[in-house]
């Protein structure tokens, strides 16, 4: 019997569990018409209870998804939809592929749902595909994973604490065999470090914008579901703090301040300074009457705002498409001016004595015609200055001085400036309105106002630098993202690292400090473990340098501007962005990690790795599968691979994000299917 646990119910979780069953044989048997034991439980099974020593062992699989939020979906759940969030996929792009998205959520006719997906739609696909695949029985809800320790006995023991309807809460020690980490990357929300001299029973009114779903719901009497009015919800509008019987009554809200540059904030700024016109779409129950003033804030030493695409591209045909299609073909990925394939070339393969014994070609034409010419190099570069062109006609940044400030430093080919597509049609119209306003700056305290202290009319007041407050503001939303951090306490210290996860620390005078919101307090250890990686990538960043100038590309130095107040991320170090190399050493097949990369492909690629993962934790990669010769195998055993080899490529897949720009930081690389494979070329 093999007890599992995975931690995270988002896309990632649900999948992996799914998989994992599948590949078990969980749905060998076809399942009863009227299944009234696939519900929702808070009950730990006996197996997850003690080691195998201790409890009575049962044959087959036991699995269980732990997550810490009220709901299914992670960055999907119900407490995190808000009123105009919309994924940047398009229908078709973000399903798996046994049930697609259209048989459970129809596209709308017209508007912004026509193309892409209103978050909403999304969890209740996710929901109706947990009944097709009975996982809800598995699921733990509201259960958050405090410490995780392993034991002498080689089994994973995790501290969990369970949240119930009451102020009460228990806690439950979970012992499992195998153990997946799909708590992705949007867990952790990054809170800017700012002066905060407010009353803390006002603290509603500073928040994050994974937050703003249940402001909405709380002021403005939000449902999440159109069709879909419970009892729930019912309690929640006649709990509204401002929103009481009166729909036309008028919302108390005059002014707000958005901090960040990235997509989210383009999305609230939309939604705020549109807010008094109470779109049906929106879901609302009450809304402002009057226009509400936008202050929008975004540093000026950071990574500057996003680039901002049309909603709609022109494919090679000539038909219009959605722009995420266009952005997910492979034809993108060559046209990277960084693009780090090999050329078609010629290969000669030699025999014992020096004999020419085969001549074949490898590498791509498309490489070769695009990359491995001058000419070629030079309409590379001028067709991502003419998509520059095309962006910053389309926001038209010329237009108003306030438009110049958010303009993009860096090229939208940079991996340093964000991405995002604009998916409301009046966007930049939106922006322009005098109603909303665009600072350069950064927030460095919030205070109430002297005059309405601690009154129920109170309002804030917000300091930027340079000596600029901003006055009567009654919410402050920060959309600065979030933090690429496993939200968990590993014990002893060490074992984060060793698992290949990443982990903050702050070096100052030779000394590491402790940094609370990092999850893992720094130990020598840590830097130890820094210095080691920094050898391996310095060899590394040589050996690619000199690759992409013998192939004609162009290599810069992407690193994001890190301010020396911030404590330093030492990145994932995964193989194959899913398994702890010293695990793999030590013959170790229990662990894995999902989810922590970035791509426009997220339901292909979180397929891809759930059935990676399945065949890593059942030793499927560590035997020769039916059906292949030997040699056509041994690229997929990990037990022939080495340490340095591990270590070497995952010191590659870091360096060429941080040289080229394919990646973000290095924990959200852009990731193909093909380097999702352990193919023997690679091994070699």
């Amino acid at each position: 019997m093999d007890r599992v646990v995975i931690v995270g119910a988002g896309l990632y979780g649900l999948i992996a569990a799914k998989t994992y069953l599948q590949v078990s044989g969980a749905y060998d048997t076809p399942p009863n018409s009227d299944d009234s034991t696939d519900q929702f439980s808070d009950e730990l099974p006996v197996s997850f209870t003690g080691t195998k020593h201790e409890i009575q062992q049962s044959s087959g699989l036991e699995l269980l998804v732990l997550d810490s939020a009220s709901d299914i979906g992670g960055t999907w759940a119900k407490e995190r939809l808000y009123p105009n969030l919309f994924s940047q996929n398009s229908y078709g792009m973000y399903e798996f592929s046994d049930l697609p998205l259209s048989e459970v959520t129809p596209e709308d006719r017209d508007g912004v749902g026509r193309q892409f997906i209103a978050g909403w739609k999304i969890n209740r696909y996710l929901r109706r595909w947990c009944e097709k695949w009975r996982l809800k029985k598995h699921i733990r809800l509201n259960w958050r994973v405090k410490h995780i320790r392993r034991l002498d006995s080689r089994e994973w023991e995790l501290n969990v604490v369970i949240s119930t309807d009451s102020a009460e809460m228990r806690q439950v020690t979970v012992i499992c065999d195998k153990l997946i980490l799909a708590t992705g990357l949007t867990s952790v929300p990054n809170l800017p470090k700012i002066l905060s001299l407010i009353d803390p029973a006002s603290k509603d009114r500073v928040l994050h914008a994974k937050d703003v779903g249940v402001w909405a719901r709380n002021y403005l009497g939000y449902r999440p579901f159109p069709d879909e009015e419970t009892a729930a919800d019912h309690e929640n509008a006649n709990e509204s703090k401002t929103l009481k019987h009166h729909q036309d009554e008028d919302i108390p809200l005059r002014s707000v301040v958005i901090y960040g540059g990235a997509k989210s904030a383009f999305d609230l700024v939309h939604f705020f300074a549109t807010l008094h016109r109470k779109e049906p779409s929106l879901h609302l129950q009450g809304a402002p009457l009057n226009p509400v003033t936008v202050h929008w804030v975004i540093r000026e030493d950071g990574i500057g705002p996003a680039w901002m695409t049309p909603p709609t591209s022109s494919s090679v045909d000539g038909k219009i498409i959605p722009s995420d299609q266009a952005a997910s073909t492979r034809l993108l990925h060559y046209l990277d001016p960084s693009c780090d394939d090999q050329p078609t070339r010629l290969r000669v393969s030699r025999g014992s004595h020096g004999a020419v014994r085969k001549l074949s070609v490898e590498g791509s034409w498309l490489v070769r015609l695009l990359h491995g010419n001058s000419l070629g190099r030079w309409l590379t570069r001028r067709l991502w200055r003419s998509v520059d062109r095309h962006l910053e006609k389309f926001a038209q940044y010329d237009s108003d001085p306030k438009m110049q400030r958010l303009r993009p430093r860096n090229s939208v080919i940079s991996c340093i400036s964000p991405i995002g597509i604009a998916n409301q049609s009046d966007l930049w119209d939106t922006i322009r309105s005098p109603h909303v306003k665009v600072y350069r700056a950064s927030i460095e305290a919030v205070d109430a106002m002297p005059e309405g202290r601690g009154t129920k009319h109170e309002t804030l007041q917000v300091f930027l630098n340079r000596n600029r407050r901003l006055n009567n503001i009654d919410l402050v939303v920060h959309a600065t993202g979030y933090k690429p951090i496993v939200p968990i306490v590993f014990q002893p210290l060490s074992l984060r690292l060793d698992l290949g996860l990443s982990a903050f620390s702050k070096h100052r005078e030779g000394l590491l400090e402790q940094d609370e919101d990092s999850h893992v307090e720094d130990d020598r250890e840590t830097w130890v473990h820094g210095l080691k990686w920094l050898n391996i990538d310095g060899l590394t960043a040589n050996v690619v340098r000199q690759r992409l100038s013998e192939r004609g590309r162009r290599s810069t130095n992407r690193a994001w501007p890190i301010s020396t107040a911030q404590p330093q991320l030492f990145s994932h170090r995964l193989f194959r962005r899913m398994i702890s190399p010293q695990l793999v050493e030590e013959g170790d097949r229990s662990f894995a990690v999902m989810g922590v990369l970035y791509t426009s492909t997220i339901a292909v690629v979180a397929e891809v790795q759930a059935l990676w993962v399945a065949a890593f934790l059942t030793g499927g990669f560590d035997r020769p599968s039916e059906g292949c010769k030997p040699s056509d195998d041994t690229g997929l055993r990990l037990n022939t691979l080495s340490r340095d080899r591990m270590d070497h490529i995952i010191s590659e897949d870091v360096v060429l994000a941080k040289l080229t720009g394919n990646g973000l930081e290095v924990d959200a690389i852009h990731v193909s299917l093909d380097t999702m494979i352990c193919s023997c070329e690679t091994l070699d």
